[in-house]
């Protein structure tokens, strides 16, 4: 297949989807109005039905009872009853016929519905070929492909990139909500320790800081790969002004103001301070790689359509 059969089979293909795409359309609008159709044929059955019986019960009333019921005369009621049941007989009838052709439309639909996968994936495939054909050319057209290949497969990269960094940093923000859980019980428990409430203060004091210090050297861990993760993007892709070299040192002033067994509460505060100052520094940087990303997944969206319009047009 040459190139100019492949770009008509490609159109073909495409039409033939974007067809039974319509049909389906066409088909779930047709079903809905049918539904709704059989409600109001209920709807004036019921009614056509009330109507008759009001007309029989009239006729078959004596002139007496008639007379006690209603004023007028008893042709005149008839004739009422008998133009009502007239004008519900044509509700019903005529919705009747709305509801066969809607039957009718839905049933030659049904004929036409079939699976649209195989076409797809042939679409698929003579894009593929269709783009290797312009790729292989000298034309003006492959070149401007090649071009948009290229920074699309950028932009592919850097999107991946960013989000391992979020992934990354996530985690690391984790890390140290579990360091100023464990902290903030310390510095609890260090407030009854203070006031003389005994040894199981003290105990659960040292033993909260304990924890505090083992989820530290998780945390660190995390966010050296954070770092290292940030470095490789580099600071012209961020729109944030950070020193990321900060991040890593937080947990030697954390060990500093933690000595072994000996703490004291503003040791404590000191401690908490500085963890809720890296996580809040990680959580804007996390935010700001989500707006990137969003730009990046824009731009590759951009080049996409951009590709397929050079494949289906060239």
């Amino acid at each position: 297949m040459d190139s100019k059969d492949t770009q008509l089979e490609l159109h073909k293909t495409l039409e033939e989807i974007q067809n039974i795409k319509n049909v389906r359309k066409h088909y779930a609008k047709t079903t809905s109005e049918l539904t709704k159709a059989y409600k109001e044929l209920e709807k004036f059955e019921k009614l056509l039905d009330k109507e008759y019986n009001d007309w029989k019960q009239l006729e078959s009333m004596s002139l007496k009872s008639l007379f006690h019921k209603v004023l007028g005369s008893k042709e005149e009621q008839i004739e009422k009853e008998r133009q009502e049941y007239l004008q519900a007989s044509l509700k019903f009838n005529g919705m009747k016929k709305t509801v066969d052709i809607l039957e009718y439309e839905k049933s030659l639909l049904e004929k036409k519905l079939i699976d649209v996968t195989l076409l797809e994936n042939k679409l698929k495939t003579l894009k593929k070929q269709r783009s290797k054909e312009l790729m292989n050319s000298n034309s003006p057209i492959g070149k401007e492909l090649r071009e948009l290949l290229k920074k699309m497969d950028r932009q592919v990269i850097l999107r991946n990139e960013i989000r391992r960094a979020i992934h990354t940093g996530n985690e690391a923000a984790k890390s140290l909500e579990r360091m100023l859980a464990f902290l903030q019980q310390a510095k609890n428990w260090g407030n009854w320790d203070m006031a003389g409430k005994g040894r199981m203060a003290s105990y659960n004091k040292h033993d909260a800081v304990d924890r505090a210090r083992e989820t530290a050297f998780q945390a660190k861990h995390v966010l050296g790969k954070f770092q290292q993760e940030l470095y490789n993007l580099g600071a012209g892709s961020f729109t944030f002004d950070i020193r990321i070299d900060s991040l890593s040192s937080f947990t030697d002033i954390f060990f500093d103001n933690l000595i072994s067994d000996w703490i004291i509460q503003q040791k404590i505060k000191n401690a908490l301070s500085n963890v809720y100052s890296v996580k809040d520094k990680v959580n804007r940087i996390v935010q700001s790689l989500g707006s990137d990303l969003q730009k990046v997944d824009q731009q590759v969206e951009t080049y996409n359509q951009a590709k397929e319009q050079i494949i289906l047009n060239s």
